[in-house]
Protein backbone atom coordinates (compact mmCIF):
# COMPACT_ATOMS: atom_id res chain seq x y z
CA UNK A 1 0.00 0.00 0.00
CA UNK A 2 2.87 2.81 0.28
CA UNK A 3 3.89 2.12 -2.95
CA UNK A 4 0.75 2.73 -4.29
CA UNK A 5 0.78 5.88 -1.89
CA UNK A 6 4.01 6.81 -3.66
CA UNK A 7 2.65 6.56 -6.70
CA UNK A 8 0.25 9.10 -6.28
CA UNK A 9 2.53 11.84 -5.13
CA UNK A 10 4.76 11.65 -7.97
CA UNK A 11 3.44 11.69 -11.26
CA UNK A 12 6.27 9.63 -13.36
CA UNK A 13 6.26 7.13 -10.95
CA UNK A 14 2.53 7.00 -11.17
CA UNK A 15 2.86 5.68 -14.93
CA UNK A 16 4.40 3.53 -13.73
CA UNK A 17 3.94 2.03 -11.24
CA UNK A 18 0.13 2.04 -12.30
CA UNK A 19 1.64 0.21 -15.48
CA UNK A 20 3.13 -2.19 -13.20
CA UNK A 21 0.27 -2.41 -10.94
CA UNK A 22 -1.82 -3.15 -14.19
CA UNK A 23 0.21 -6.08 -14.87
CA UNK A 24 0.24 -7.34 -11.37
CA UNK A 25 -3.48 -7.42 -11.46
CA UNK A 26 -4.15 -9.41 -14.68
CA UNK A 27 -1.39 -11.46 -13.54
CA UNK A 28 -3.48 -12.21 -10.48
CA UNK A 29 -6.40 -12.76 -12.89
CA UNK A 30 -4.59 -15.07 -14.45
CA UNK A 31 -3.02 -17.02 -11.58
CA UNK A 32 -6.50 -17.06 -9.94
CA UNK A 33 -7.84 -19.11 -13.01
CA UNK A 34 -4.91 -21.43 -11.96
CA UNK A 35 -4.56 -21.84 -8.83
CA UNK A 36 -7.11 -22.39 -5.86
CA UNK A 37 -6.84 -19.78 -3.15
CA UNK A 38 -5.44 -21.26 -0.03
CA UNK A 39 -1.66 -20.22 -0.14
CA UNK A 40 1.24 -22.26 -1.29
CA UNK A 41 -0.19 -25.32 -0.43
CA UNK A 42 -2.91 -24.91 -3.50
CA UNK A 43 -2.37 -27.54 -6.60
CA UNK A 44 -3.79 -27.23 -9.77
CA UNK A 45 -7.17 -28.37 -11.49
CA UNK A 46 -6.72 -30.68 -13.80
CA UNK A 47 -9.04 -31.90 -16.01
CA UNK A 48 -10.31 -35.08 -15.04
CA UNK A 49 -11.15 -37.80 -17.41
CA UNK A 50 -14.33 -38.21 -17.43
CA UNK A 51 -15.08 -34.57 -18.63
CA UNK A 52 -13.71 -35.76 -22.21
CA UNK A 53 -16.36 -36.39 -24.59
CA UNK A 54 -16.28 -39.78 -25.66
CA UNK A 55 -16.65 -40.78 -28.96
CA UNK A 56 -20.21 -42.61 -30.21
CA UNK A 57 -20.18 -46.10 -30.94
CA UNK A 58 -20.58 -46.64 -34.92
CA UNK A 59 -23.96 -47.68 -35.19
CA UNK A 60 -24.25 -51.45 -36.53
CA UNK A 61 -25.24 -51.38 -40.31
CA UNK A 62 -28.00 -52.88 -40.60
CA UNK A 63 -28.26 -56.15 -42.92
CA UNK A 64 -29.00 -56.22 -46.32
CA UNK A 65 -32.56 -57.18 -46.81
CA UNK A 66 -32.89 -61.29 -48.01
CA UNK A 67 -35.41 -62.45 -50.63
CA UNK A 68 -36.13 -66.28 -50.73
CA UNK A 69 -35.35 -68.42 -53.75
CA UNK A 70 -38.33 -69.65 -55.75
CA UNK A 71 -36.74 -72.67 -56.68
CA UNK A 72 -35.49 -73.50 -53.31
CA UNK A 73 -36.58 -71.36 -50.82
CA UNK A 74 -32.53 -70.22 -50.23
CA UNK A 75 -32.27 -66.97 -48.48
CA UNK A 76 -30.44 -64.74 -51.04
CA UNK A 77 -29.35 -60.95 -50.28
CA UNK A 78 -31.85 -58.37 -52.34
CA UNK A 79 -28.45 -57.50 -54.84
CA UNK A 80 -27.63 -61.06 -55.50
CA UNK A 81 -31.49 -61.60 -56.24
CA UNK A 82 -31.75 -58.70 -58.27
CA UNK A 83 -28.45 -60.14 -60.59
CA UNK A 84 -30.40 -63.32 -61.10
CA UNK A 85 -33.40 -62.03 -62.75
CA UNK A 86 -32.22 -61.70 -65.88
CA UNK A 87 -31.71 -65.82 -66.10
CA UNK A 88 -33.66 -68.27 -66.50
CA UNK A 89 -33.92 -71.59 -64.58
CA UNK A 90 -31.75 -74.01 -66.32
CA UNK A 91 -33.47 -78.10 -66.91
CA UNK A 92 -30.49 -79.82 -67.81
CA UNK A 93 -30.97 -83.95 -68.91
CA UNK A 94 -28.02 -86.10 -67.01
CA UNK A 95 -27.73 -89.74 -67.74
CA UNK A 96 -27.12 -92.34 -65.11
CA UNK A 97 -25.75 -95.18 -66.75
CA UNK A 98 -22.84 -96.87 -65.32
CA UNK A 99 -20.63 -96.01 -68.05
CA UNK A 100 -21.83 -92.63 -67.32
CA UNK A 101 -20.32 -92.49 -63.51
CA UNK A 102 -19.51 -90.71 -61.57
CA UNK A 103 -21.35 -88.03 -62.88
CA UNK A 104 -20.59 -83.97 -62.25
CA UNK A 105 -22.57 -80.69 -61.15
CA UNK A 106 -25.36 -82.95 -59.35
CA UNK A 107 -24.84 -81.78 -55.97
CA UNK A 108 -24.79 -77.63 -57.46
CA UNK A 109 -28.34 -78.24 -58.03
CA UNK A 110 -31.23 -76.73 -56.49
CA UNK A 111 -33.37 -78.97 -57.52
CA UNK A 112 -33.03 -82.49 -58.99
CA UNK A 113 -35.13 -85.12 -60.66
CA UNK A 114 -34.76 -88.99 -61.16
CA UNK A 115 -36.69 -91.17 -62.68
CA UNK A 116 -36.39 -94.27 -64.47
CA UNK A 117 -35.55 -93.56 -68.72
CA UNK A 118 -35.61 -97.22 -70.18
CA UNK A 119 -34.61 -100.97 -69.16
CA UNK A 120 -34.63 -100.29 -65.48
CA UNK A 121 -32.11 -97.51 -65.76
CA UNK A 122 -32.97 -93.68 -64.21
CA UNK A 123 -32.05 -90.76 -65.90
CA UNK A 124 -31.82 -86.83 -63.87
CA UNK A 125 -33.04 -83.79 -64.87
CA UNK A 126 -30.99 -80.83 -62.70
CA UNK A 127 -32.67 -77.77 -62.35
CA UNK A 128 -29.78 -74.50 -61.55
CA UNK A 129 -30.92 -70.85 -61.20
CA UNK A 130 -29.31 -69.59 -58.20
CA UNK A 131 -26.11 -72.06 -58.44
CA UNK A 132 -23.52 -72.37 -60.97
CA UNK A 133 -21.50 -76.16 -62.02
CA UNK A 134 -17.98 -75.51 -63.72
CA UNK A 135 -18.82 -79.28 -64.96
CA UNK A 136 -22.21 -80.84 -65.85
CA UNK A 137 -21.44 -84.59 -67.36
CA UNK A 138 -22.69 -86.35 -69.10
CA UNK A 139 -25.87 -84.72 -71.01
CA UNK A 140 -28.28 -87.36 -72.34
CA UNK A 141 -31.57 -86.91 -74.37
CA UNK A 142 -34.91 -85.84 -73.58
CA UNK A 143 -37.89 -87.44 -72.41
CA UNK A 144 -41.36 -86.50 -72.81
CA UNK A 145 -41.99 -86.76 -68.71
CA UNK A 146 -39.05 -84.82 -67.87
CA UNK A 147 -40.24 -82.14 -70.24
CA UNK A 148 -43.13 -81.49 -68.27
CA UNK A 149 -41.65 -81.46 -64.95
CA UNK A 150 -39.49 -78.70 -66.38
CA UNK A 151 -42.23 -76.79 -67.69
CA UNK A 152 -43.64 -76.50 -64.53
CA UNK A 153 -40.77 -74.63 -63.22
CA UNK A 154 -40.24 -72.20 -66.56
CA UNK A 155 -36.66 -73.68 -67.34
CA UNK A 156 -34.49 -73.99 -70.41
CA UNK A 157 -34.69 -77.77 -71.21
CA UNK A 158 -31.49 -78.68 -72.14
CA UNK A 159 -30.31 -82.11 -73.94
CA UNK A 160 -28.41 -83.77 -76.32
CA UNK A 161 -30.94 -85.53 -79.10
CA UNK A 162 -34.65 -86.80 -78.14
CA UNK A 163 -36.88 -89.47 -78.76
CA UNK A 164 -38.63 -88.75 -81.82
CA UNK A 165 -40.24 -91.91 -82.97
CA UNK A 166 -43.76 -91.76 -83.60
CA UNK A 167 -46.40 -92.55 -81.05
CA UNK A 168 -46.92 -91.39 -77.75
CA UNK A 169 -43.70 -91.19 -76.78
CA UNK A 170 -42.55 -88.48 -79.78
CA UNK A 171 -41.20 -85.32 -77.97
CA UNK A 172 -41.72 -83.02 -80.37
CA UNK A 173 -45.40 -82.18 -80.13
CA UNK A 174 -44.89 -82.00 -76.32
CA UNK A 175 -41.98 -78.95 -76.73
CA UNK A 176 -44.49 -77.26 -79.00
CA UNK A 177 -47.15 -77.66 -77.07
CA UNK A 178 -46.00 -76.16 -73.84
CA UNK A 179 -44.04 -73.69 -75.91
CA UNK A 180 -40.93 -75.25 -74.29
CA UNK A 181 -37.38 -72.67 -75.00
CA UNK A 182 -35.22 -75.96 -75.91
CA UNK A 183 -31.22 -76.22 -75.66
CA UNK A 184 -30.84 -79.10 -78.12
CA UNK A 185 -26.68 -79.81 -78.76
CA UNK A 186 -27.40 -82.66 -81.66
CA UNK A 187 -28.42 -79.33 -83.43
CA UNK A 188 -26.68 -76.72 -81.68
CA UNK A 189 -23.28 -78.13 -80.92
CA UNK A 190 -20.44 -76.26 -79.11
CA UNK A 191 -23.72 -74.22 -77.99
CA UNK A 192 -24.52 -76.60 -75.43
CA UNK A 193 -21.23 -78.61 -75.02
CA UNK A 194 -18.69 -80.33 -75.64
CA UNK A 195 -17.48 -83.79 -76.26
CA UNK A 196 -15.14 -85.76 -74.14
CA UNK A 197 -12.51 -87.19 -77.23
CA UNK A 198 -11.07 -90.08 -74.69
CA UNK A 199 -14.35 -91.56 -73.85
CA UNK A 200 -17.20 -93.52 -75.92
CA UNK A 201 -20.34 -91.69 -77.13
CA UNK A 202 -22.87 -91.25 -76.11
CA UNK A 203 -21.89 -91.17 -72.23
CA UNK A 204 -19.36 -88.39 -73.29
CA UNK A 205 -20.91 -85.14 -73.57
CA UNK A 206 -19.96 -82.29 -70.53
CA UNK A 207 -21.30 -78.83 -70.54
CA UNK A 208 -21.00 -76.08 -67.68
CA UNK A 209 -23.99 -73.42 -66.60
CA UNK A 210 -21.93 -70.32 -68.01
CA UNK A 211 -22.35 -71.87 -71.13
CA UNK A 212 -25.66 -72.67 -71.01
CA UNK A 213 -26.91 -69.08 -69.67
CA UNK A 214 -24.82 -67.62 -72.90
CA UNK A 215 -26.61 -69.61 -74.89
CA UNK A 216 -29.62 -69.11 -73.62
CA UNK A 217 -29.57 -65.65 -73.92
CA UNK A 218 -28.14 -65.97 -77.28
CA UNK A 219 -31.76 -67.56 -78.31
CA UNK A 220 -33.09 -64.68 -76.19
CA UNK A 221 -34.28 -67.13 -73.26
CA UNK A 222 -33.93 -65.15 -70.04
CA UNK A 223 -35.67 -64.91 -66.74
CA UNK A 224 -36.95 -64.17 -64.49
CA UNK A 225 -38.10 -67.74 -63.24
CA UNK A 226 -41.97 -67.78 -63.50
CA UNK A 227 -43.51 -70.28 -61.28
CA UNK A 228 -45.52 -71.14 -58.21
CA UNK A 229 -43.21 -71.65 -55.26
CA UNK A 230 -43.71 -74.54 -52.66
CA UNK A 231 -43.43 -73.62 -49.14
CA UNK A 232 -40.32 -73.60 -47.62
CA UNK A 233 -39.28 -73.06 -43.46
CA UNK A 234 -36.13 -73.24 -41.14
CA UNK A 235 -34.76 -76.34 -40.22
CA UNK A 236 -36.49 -78.41 -37.54
CA UNK A 237 -33.69 -80.66 -36.68
CA UNK A 238 -34.02 -84.17 -34.40
CA UNK A 239 -37.53 -83.17 -33.37
CA UNK A 240 -39.64 -85.41 -31.92
CA UNK A 241 -42.21 -86.88 -34.62
CA UNK A 242 -45.84 -86.49 -34.34
CA UNK A 243 -47.83 -89.65 -34.73
CA UNK A 244 -48.55 -89.02 -38.54
CA UNK A 245 -44.62 -89.46 -38.98
CA UNK A 246 -42.04 -91.67 -38.02
CA UNK A 247 -38.61 -91.08 -37.51
CA UNK A 248 -36.04 -91.88 -41.50
CA UNK A 249 -32.74 -91.99 -40.37
CA UNK A 250 -32.38 -94.45 -43.93
CA UNK A 251 -34.18 -94.24 -46.86
CA UNK A 252 -33.95 -96.78 -49.19
CA UNK A 253 -35.76 -95.93 -52.65
CA UNK A 254 -35.63 -98.71 -55.17
CA UNK A 255 -37.18 -98.12 -58.41
CA UNK A 256 -38.60 -101.56 -58.60
CA UNK A 257 -35.22 -103.34 -58.78
CA UNK A 258 -33.93 -103.95 -55.57
CA UNK A 259 -30.50 -104.68 -55.42
CA UNK A 260 -29.69 -103.35 -58.54
CA UNK A 261 -27.10 -100.74 -59.78
CA UNK A 262 -29.89 -98.23 -59.57
CA UNK A 263 -31.13 -99.02 -55.90
CA UNK A 264 -30.65 -95.86 -53.97
CA UNK A 265 -30.36 -95.36 -50.11
CA UNK A 266 -30.07 -91.67 -48.20
CA UNK A 267 -28.25 -91.44 -45.05
CA UNK A 268 -29.33 -88.72 -42.41
CA UNK A 269 -26.60 -86.84 -41.51
CA UNK A 270 -27.81 -84.90 -38.06
CA UNK A 271 -25.08 -82.50 -37.82
CA UNK A 272 -26.21 -80.82 -41.09
CA UNK A 273 -30.07 -82.02 -40.83
CA UNK A 274 -30.07 -83.55 -44.30
CA UNK A 275 -29.29 -87.03 -46.31
CA UNK A 276 -26.24 -88.22 -48.17
CA UNK A 277 -26.40 -90.51 -50.84
CA UNK A 278 -25.79 -93.95 -51.65
CA UNK A 279 -26.30 -96.43 -55.12
CA UNK A 280 -25.92 -99.38 -56.08
CA UNK A 281 -24.15 -100.14 -52.68
CA UNK A 282 -21.76 -97.74 -52.81
CA UNK A 283 -21.35 -93.69 -52.04
CA UNK A 284 -22.28 -91.95 -54.73
CA UNK A 285 -19.94 -88.91 -55.67
CA UNK A 286 -19.40 -85.85 -58.00
CA UNK A 287 -16.76 -86.50 -60.40
CA UNK A 288 -15.41 -83.20 -59.59
CA UNK A 289 -15.30 -82.58 -56.10
CA UNK A 290 -15.21 -86.26 -54.85
CA UNK A 291 -18.39 -85.10 -52.36
CA UNK A 292 -21.28 -87.34 -51.82
CA UNK A 293 -24.04 -86.22 -52.73
CA UNK A 294 -26.60 -84.20 -50.63
CA UNK A 295 -30.13 -83.31 -50.30
CA UNK A 296 -32.07 -81.38 -47.72
CA UNK A 297 -35.56 -83.38 -48.96
CA UNK A 298 -36.40 -86.45 -50.26
CA UNK A 299 -39.60 -86.10 -52.16
CA UNK A 300 -40.79 -89.53 -53.14
CA UNK A 301 -43.43 -89.54 -55.56
CA UNK A 302 -45.39 -92.85 -56.73
CA UNK A 303 -46.63 -92.19 -60.25
CA UNK A 304 -47.78 -95.13 -62.84
CA UNK A 305 -45.44 -95.98 -65.19
CA UNK A 306 -46.23 -98.24 -67.78
CA UNK A 307 -44.73 -99.44 -71.47
CA UNK A 308 -45.53 -97.07 -74.68
CA UNK A 309 -45.39 -100.07 -76.46
CA UNK A 310 -42.71 -98.37 -79.00
CA UNK A 311 -39.29 -99.69 -78.52
CA UNK A 312 -38.24 -100.04 -74.67
CA UNK A 313 -39.89 -96.75 -73.54
CA UNK A 314 -41.89 -95.76 -70.72
CA UNK A 315 -44.55 -93.45 -70.51
CA UNK A 316 -44.98 -92.25 -66.64
CA UNK A 317 -48.10 -90.06 -66.03
CA UNK A 318 -47.12 -86.95 -64.29
CA UNK A 319 -50.57 -85.11 -64.29
CA UNK A 320 -53.42 -86.35 -61.60
CA UNK A 321 -52.41 -87.45 -58.23
CA UNK A 322 -50.88 -90.61 -55.80
CA UNK A 323 -49.40 -91.33 -52.98
CA UNK A 324 -46.45 -89.52 -52.09
CA UNK A 325 -43.33 -89.77 -48.61
CA UNK A 326 -41.40 -86.89 -48.02
CA UNK A 327 -38.32 -87.28 -46.03
CA UNK A 328 -36.88 -84.25 -43.92
CA UNK A 329 -35.52 -83.71 -40.32
CA UNK A 330 -35.10 -87.32 -40.15
CA UNK A 331 -38.55 -88.24 -40.51
CA UNK A 332 -40.86 -89.43 -42.79
CA UNK A 333 -44.16 -87.14 -43.90
CA UNK A 334 -46.93 -89.79 -45.72
CA UNK A 335 -48.89 -87.76 -47.87
CA UNK A 336 -49.85 -87.30 -51.65
CA UNK A 337 -49.15 -85.43 -54.67
CA UNK A 338 -50.79 -83.33 -57.25
CA UNK A 339 -49.97 -81.97 -60.14
CA UNK A 340 -53.66 -80.33 -61.76
CA UNK A 341 -51.63 -79.91 -65.70
CA UNK A 342 -48.40 -80.35 -68.03
CA UNK A 343 -47.35 -76.99 -66.89
CA UNK A 344 -48.89 -77.32 -63.06
CA UNK A 345 -46.55 -77.05 -60.41
CA UNK A 346 -46.14 -80.69 -58.83
CA UNK A 347 -47.27 -80.34 -55.17
CA UNK A 348 -47.04 -82.03 -52.20
CA UNK A 349 -49.38 -83.07 -49.24
CA UNK A 350 -49.55 -84.50 -45.75
CA UNK A 351 -51.89 -87.07 -44.38
CA UNK A 352 -55.02 -84.47 -43.46
CA UNK A 353 -53.93 -82.49 -46.84
CA UNK A 354 -51.82 -79.75 -46.12
CA UNK A 355 -49.38 -78.93 -48.27
CA UNK A 356 -45.49 -79.56 -46.89
CA UNK A 357 -43.40 -76.98 -46.26
CA UNK A 358 -39.86 -77.90 -47.62
CA UNK A 359 -36.83 -77.19 -45.63
CA UNK A 360 -34.13 -74.14 -47.38
CA UNK A 361 -31.85 -76.08 -49.78
CA UNK A 362 -31.59 -78.83 -52.53
CA UNK A 363 -34.76 -81.11 -52.93
CA UNK A 364 -34.45 -84.91 -54.87
CA UNK A 365 -37.53 -85.80 -56.46
CA UNK A 366 -37.16 -89.20 -56.73
CA UNK A 367 -40.36 -90.33 -59.14
CA UNK A 368 -40.66 -94.14 -58.67
CA UNK A 369 -43.61 -96.83 -60.43
CA UNK A 370 -46.27 -97.26 -58.34
CA UNK A 371 -45.63 -100.56 -56.96
CA UNK A 372 -41.69 -100.01 -56.23
CA UNK A 373 -40.57 -100.72 -52.80
CA UNK A 374 -39.47 -97.59 -50.77
CA UNK A 375 -38.56 -98.63 -47.45
CA UNK A 376 -37.17 -96.43 -44.21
Amino acid sequence: MGALRLSLSKPGARLIVGAAAGIIIVTALIVGLIFVPGGSSSSPILPSPSDSPSPSPSPTPAPPPKVASPINGVMLDQSVYESLQAKAPLAVMIENHPDARPQAGLNQADLVYEAIAEGGITRFMAVYWSTEAARIQYVRSARLYYIQWAAELGAVYTHWGQVEDPGPVDVWPVLARLNMRDLNGLFLGEEVGYRDESRLAPHNVYTDTGLLWRAAQAHGFNGPPVLEPWKFKEDEPQRPANPAERAAPVVNVTFGSPGSAFDVTWYYDPAKNGYVRSEGGAPHTDATTGEQLTTRNIAVQFAPLRPSGVKAYNIIDTVGSGPAVVFQDGVAKVGTWRKDSEAGRTRFFDAIGQEITFNRGRTWIEVVPTDSPVNY
